[in-house]
């Protein structure tokens, strides 16, 4: 049987355990209410607003502009593998994600970038590119700095982010390989437009590339050089379940604290005001 929650998780859905049906904002229109209604035990979804419905197959196939066979493959990748012999217990590992070359112009961005405050220096530091549609391109790296993936932020349209194939978001924190010196605190995120904004306003930042945190995320967390993490997850429902989560899963090994963002920003990249973002941080809470 698949596990829906856990293959939804690798796009920023969360579904809270013991439910099998959560509402949320659709990722294929631009949407101020939780128009689209996914269900994991029967595994379908269906979009109020005329988006579509239909199996979490092809939700999965409309978000990834992927094929059938893509998403069968998709969702195979984030079933767990077991070993099981009644001498000698052990859980598979998991290959690790090969090197890969960009595929994209770097050295160039999409000018309206700009327009959401974000400098050359900053571009350039992540390694930022162009692709032929005028999207943002963001390489993403492992904690070595390996490059196995990138994002594209499209200016325009839905999804606003697409991935690249085989990239497994739930096994990198985004911005991990940046933080080699021990730091007073490191904030977590949502996105990488996220911690690319953090960082340019002086704080260490990852992003977790989606709402939930993974197992495998919050081992990586362990090798962070710090013993404070802020959460500084999107200020609506899913962000909300996620701070939750993340709060649980990482109180054992840090001190961890959350910021509150006023309601009218959604998240941090929202707040262009480095002086207000300085004491959204400052005035954090501590569980």
């Amino acid at each position: 049987m698949v596990d829906w929650a856990d293959t939804l998780a690798e796009i920023g859905v969360s579904v809270p355990p013991g439910k099998d049906e959560v509402s949320i904002y659709c990722p294929f229109h631009e949407d101020s209410v939780t128009s689209c209604s996914i269900n994991t035990s029967k595994g379908v979804w269906i979009c109020f607003a005329g988006c579509g419905a239909g199996s979490l197959y092809g939700f999965l196939m409309k978000y990834h502009n992927i094929s059938y066979e893509e998403a069968q493959n998709k969702v195979q990748q984030n079933e767990a593998s077991f070993n099981i012999n009644m001498f000698d217990e052990f859980v598979e590992e998991e290959p690790e994600m090969p090197e890969i070359k960009l595929p994209f112009q770097q050295g160039f961005v999409p000018p309206w970038i700009f327009d959401r405050g974000f400098t050359k220096d900053t571009l350039r530091l992540w390694g930022c590119g162009i692709d032929i549609l005028n999207s943002l391109v963001i390489p993403i790296h492992t904690q070595i700095g390996t490059l196995v993936g990138w994002v594209l932020r499209k200016s325009y349209g839905t999804p606003k982010y697409l991935y690249s194939k085989g990239l497994r978001k739930s096994r990198v924190l985004f911005g991990q390989h940046h933080i080699m010196d021990e730091v007073p605190f490191v904030c977590i995120t949502e996105g990488s437009l996220d911690t690319m904004w953090l960082t340019q306003h002086g704080f260490s930042s990852v992003a977790l590339l989606g709402a939930t945190i993974s197992k495998r995320q919050v081992d990586l967390a362990t090798m962070l050089p710090t013993q404070e993490l802020v959460l500084c997850l999107d200020n609506d429902e899913a962000g909300r379940i996620g701070l939750d989560k993340a709060m649980a899963c990482l109180s054992a090994n840090f001190m961890v604290s959350y910021i509150k963002l006023p309601k009218e920003f959604k998240d941090v990249q929202d707040v262009r005001d480095s002086e207000l973002l300085e004491r959204i941080i400052k005035e954090r809470t501590f569980l």
